[in-house]
């Protein structure tokens, strides 16, 4: 059976280096695995722990649960040495977020609690005992947590070469987040997949071929990733779409914004709904969005400031569900003969109204339908219920299912006593 991992090993602290090809650091230019030149430049090393690290990773949660609870190596980091390197640098491949977690705690917490101690005892006599005893034992806690930490005890994986580690990486990484119990999040997880999908792509056509969807890469991935062959391609095509509309984009938000990972769930919402995609021109082949629904999308979701909350965007869609509304407005024009989804022509965009306006005369009009049809839509909702949604809301689901039995139980009670 073949090695993927070596038996762990303790480095130094800074012999590690965080690995500037991770999917969440949005480093311009990813510098690959194969030049260790480019892979350990120290520029960027510093970049990443002092800059990209925090917007990146969030790593205030784990830094509080570090000083809380001291440094418990409870899951090892997971490493890849250089076969070119020759300084006993290793660069991070999983555990991110606990090195630069680590890194600020060593560094900026440190240096902030021991400056913070030093001006409380030059006056002493102003705080209070208990206060300058809780500070004394965080600066111990701090220097005890470098102390801890001045040498971690690292996985490496087993791979002699650039090429080897990127074959056996993705089925480490995929076990890890894409199929365990702490995700990266789905947008960085998808543009994983993507790039993942990408360097496959080229390796069996060629760096020169023009990007399509390849059936037999996308099943390949799948199975390094454990998705199925569908569920995988609507990820890359999600991430592929946002991916562009991002550049293409991003220097026309309002002055002050800028995408941020929830924008995603806008591409997932499309990537799921086939109508929605329809109305938008995307073919089943499509890497991206054409210019002209690309525009429809920015100018009637992003265009204006979007505001803190849902009731203080002014723009046609004021929140990503309404792609969804959308769709089902159109559903249910399909059964009753209404009109409420062409109020969103993306071939005559300045027509449409605000999806405030629209959902509330629809959902108005949901109101005043005979029983019989809200019990048929009831009923037609619940059956497009999955074994995988009950798996995994089921006790959630159970509540509402038992107060709807509950209810329909009294309703047929009631008839039962009209003599109806």
């Amino acid at each position: 059976m073949e090695n993927y991992l070596l038996p762990d090993i303790k480095v130094p602290f800074d012999d590690l280096f965080p690995d500037p090809n991770n999917p969440r650091l949005a480093v311009a230019e990813k510098p690959g695995y194969h030049d260790a030149e480019k892979l350990f430049d120290e520029g960027l090393r510093t970049q990443i722990m002092t800059v990209l690290g925090e917007p990146s990773f969030e790593t205030d949660e784990v830094i509080q649960a570090v000083l809380g609870q001291g440094w418990m190596p409870i899951d090892n980091i997971i490493t890849w040495d250089h076969p070119d390197d020759g300084l006993g640098r290793h660069v991070v491949v999983e555990g991110n977020r606990r090195l630069l977690s680590l890194y600020k705690i060593r560094t900026v917490e440190l240096d902030k609690q021991v400056k913070k101690l030093e001006r409380m005892e030059k006056r002493a006599s102003t705080y209070p005992a208990e206060e300058l005893k809780v500070q004394r034992n965080l600066v111990a806690q701090i220097r005890q947590i470098k102390a801890d930490t001045d040498e971690l005890t690292v996985v490496p994986i087993d791979a002699d070469s650039a090429d080897e580690l990127l074959r056996k990486l993705p089925r480490i990484l995929a076990v890890r987040h894409i199929i365990g119990a702490k995700g990266w999040g789905n947008y960085a997880e998808d543009l994983w997949l993507l790039e993942r999908y990408e360097q496959l792509f080229e390796d069996k056509h060629g760096a020169d071929t023009g990007r399509f969807w390849d059936a037999a890469v996308i099943r390949l991935v799948a199975g390094e990733a454990s998705l199925t062959a569908t569920s995988l391609k609507r990820q890359l095509k999600a991430a592929s779409w946002f991916g562009h509309f991002k550049a293409e984009y991003e220097d026309e938000l309002p002055e002050g914004e800028s995408f941020s990972k929830t924008d995603y769930y806008l591409f997932e919402l499309i990537s799921r709904k086939p109508w929605i995609r329809e109305q938008l021109g995307l073919g089943e082949d499509d890497r991206h969005l054409s210019p002209e629904s690309e525009k429809v999308l920015f100018d009637w979701t992003f265009k204006m400031p979007r505001g803190r909350s849902a009731d203080d965007n002014p723009n046609v869609f004021f929140r990503h569900e309404n792609v969804k509304v959308w769709d089902d407005m159109h559903k249910y024009d399909q059964q009753n003969g209404t009109d409420f989804a062409a109020n969103f022509d993306v071939a005559a965009p300045d027509t449409a109204r605000p999806m405030a306006e629209i959902e509330a005369e629809w959902l108005s009009h949901k109101a005043k339908r005979k029983p019989q049809a809200i019990i048929d839509d009831l009923l037609k909702r619940l059956a497009e219920l999955t074994a995988e949604k009950l798996a995994t809301e089921g006790t959630a689901l159970r509540v509402q299912l038992e107060r709807l039995r509950d209810q329909s139980d009294m309703f047929i009670k009631m008839i039962d006593a009209t003599g109806a």
